[in-house]
């Protein structure tokens, strides 16, 4: 009885040496990462938010600068850690021959939503600190 080999052709690109399913794995990992960014995203978001409500009349101005500095360093950080990981997933679904799952315009419009949510938050602290009713404090 002879026995005959056969050749596994990998259903991928077998240029990378990854199988499909491989390559599926990893564009969900960096989907995975850019959900977990998004989940930060909106944690420091609205702790900021919390923060400036509750101590931004008791800041000085050296204070204040400085948490926005901060803030701005580390929501702008973290909105390009999404989109990177979005268009590197998009780029690995596109090696395993299926369509992409955003498209890349989509992304730049979830990331200028970011931005005017930053831009936002920060109007709110600026209006806590100077408030412009008559309100009691």
């Amino acid at each position: 009885m002879a026995v005959e080999t056969v050749e596994l052709i990998p259903l991928g690109n077998p240029a990378l040496g990854m199988t499909r399913a491989e390559m599926l794995e990893y564009s969900n990992t960096l989907g995975g990462m850019a959900s977990g960014a998004i989940e930060v995203f909106y944690t420091v978001l609205f702790a900021y938010v919390i923060a400036m409500f509750i101590a931004g009349r008791l800041l000085t101005r050296t204070q204040y600068v400085f948490a926005n500095i901060m803030y701005v360093v580390v929501i702008a950080m973290n909105v390009a850690f999404y989109y990177q990981m979005s268009l590197l997933a998009n780029v690995w679904i596109t090696y395993a021959g299926l369509n992409k799952g955003f498209a890349d315009e989509l992304l730049m419009y979830a990331c200028a939503v970011y931005a005017v949510l930053v831009i936002l938050s920060i109007w709110f602290g600026r209006k806590v600190r100077h408030p412009t009713s008559e309100l009691p404090q």
